[in-house]
């Protein structure tokens, strides 16, 4: 009962303390509300240029990933390759990245031939002088790493986009090529129609010329002239934090800067409407007080929540589908990571293709060859669960295992290995062969994985010569 008493005591303190508080906030905020206004004023700046980062951050980090070793080497390589087989590998990773991300559009542009290439493949061939494509000379000729640029998606009804080209450059620094994604208009239209609705402002993202380039509305655009715009942008000190400009009682202006998607923001509030600051205190405090004992609640259901997507996420990029393995893309990314290594002596590769699947496809079908290539995995999986192994499958019967830490003799690990191979079972398929190529870091001189792996390359080809050396065996359904 006592304790009972202090609670009830502790809380009428509180609660009245908290009400005297809030009744002396709100007298007082009356009387600050035209004085803070600047102050106010940077909140809004901050607010507004950061949900805009947000909505581009991403894009353009997705669009730096783009141009990863494999697309580099097919730019390289460009002139050499078939626009069909490069149609096909643009397609695909472009069109994984607009259904994971969700964005309008993904593209890439070859410098070498001026192919264009969007998720759907090959697209166009660029031409400068179509005013199309007139994008693409300047930033080819420009320094920028990227750019935003405000467009019609040819590729999806001409719908209006705004594209993120990112440049595409070799370990020289020599162009290669453009590439990026494209951020709905719609989806940048809402947020600013939501943080205007929220604070009683008018919000226009400003190229550096001057031009408006998103806007909620027609009305919006015409607030101010080209002409009005290019002298904010004048008045703009690079040194300060934005630009403030008192308009009317109590009504200012504000151009900030936002060097991520490197436009500026430019914010009008009329004034006059003061009042609702104090109401949506009021209110805020109220709420404070009721929502106190359960935010604890909704932040660990969020974070859990949270936690679950971002699993879900890693485990969709970053495994194949089919058989659980890493995918391609994890197999670029421990490869990029590798080759960081100081020394690569402890590094050991092992290149792994299964033979006969062509012959099991064409005699079974495909579902039989997918049980062939689920079966050769899960061995693989298996087999190199021990050593730090990580095991990626990086074509249709192709798979690499790759360690960093020291192993014993290969020759062993191949025998093993094969011998494993005889666990396999399956009612259609008699046995499974896999070809296995072993090199390790110790035994030779290597500057880069990539030379490792196509050492390991050549051995398992020797493999393979060996198997389809056995007239049982017919190379041309291998």
């Amino acid at each position: 009962m006592r304790k009972n008493s202090l609670l009830l005591v502790t809380s009428t303190i509180l609660i009245i303390s908290f009400g005297f508080s809030t009744i002396v906030s709100l007298k007082s905020l009356a009387k600050l509300i035209k004085e803070n206004n600047r102050e106010n004023s940077l909140i809004y700046a901050n607010e507004v240029g950061n949900a805009v980062i947000d909505v581009f951050s991403e894009a353009i980090a997705v669009s730096q990933t783009i141009s990863n070793p494999f697309i580099r080497d097919l730019l390289k390589n460009s002139r050499n390759i078939p626009r069909e087989d490069k149609s096909r590998a643009m397609k695909n990773l472009l069109s994984d990245i607009v259904v994971k991300f969700g964005y309008s559009t993904a593209f890439i542009a070859d410098d070498a031939t001026l192919d264009y290439y969007s998720e759907w493949g090959y697209l166009k061939t660029i031409d400068p002088q179509n005013p199309d494509d007139d994008w693409y000379i300047p930033f080819k000729t420009s320094s920028k790493l990227y750019e935003l640029n405000v467009d019609n998606d040819q590729a999806n009804n001409n719908r209006m986009t705004i594209y993120i080209n990112t440049r595409i450059r070799d370990d020289n620094g020599k162009y290669l090529g453009a590439c990026g994604v494209g951020v709905p208009m719609k989806q940048v239209m809402t947020l600013l129609q939501s943080l205007e609705k929220q604070s009683d402002i008018s919000i226009k993202l400003v190229s550096p010329d001057g031009i408006v380039r998103v806007a909620r509305s027609g009305q919006l655009v015409l607030q101010r002239t080209e002409a009005e715009l290019k002298q904010l942008l004048k008045e703009y000190d690079s040194s300060e934090q934005y630009l403030y400009k008192p308009k009317g009682t109590d009504g200012y202006t504000i151009v900030k800067y936002i060097p991520e998607c490197q436009w500026f923001t430019v914010i009008d509030y009329a004034g006059g409407k003061t009042s609702i600051f104090s109401t949506m205190l009021f209110q805020n405090l109220m709420i404070c007080l009721c929502i106190m004992l359960f935010v604890i609640v909704i932040i660990n259901f969020v974070l859990s929540r949270v936690a679950k997507h971002t699993e879900k996420f890693v485990e969709e990029a970053l495994f194949d589908q089919l058989t659980g393995l890493r995918n391609r893309r994890a197999y670029a990314l421990e490869i990029e990571k590798l080759n960081k290594f100081p020394s690569l002596t402890d590094i050991s590769v092992t290149t792994m293709d299964i033979n006969g699947l062509k012959m099991t496809n064409d005699t079974f079908g495909h579902t039989v060859g997918d049980d062939l290539i689920k079966g050769a995995a899960a061995i693989m999986k298996k087999f190199y669960s021990d050593g730090g192994w990580k095991v990626f499958r990086t074509g249709g019967d192709e798979f690499i295992a790759i360690t960093s830490k020291p192993i014993g003799d290969k020759d062993e690990l191949i025998s093993e290995f094969k011998e494993q191979l005889n666990t396999f079972h399956h009612a259609q398929i008699k046995d499974l062969s896999v070809s296995i190529g072993v090199a390790k870091g110790t035994e030779h001189d290597v500057t880069s994985v990539e030379e490792l792996i196509k050492i390991a390359d050549k051995k398992m080809y020797a493999d393979k010569e060996l198997f389809y050396s056995d007239d049982s065996h017919e190379r041309r359904k291998r």
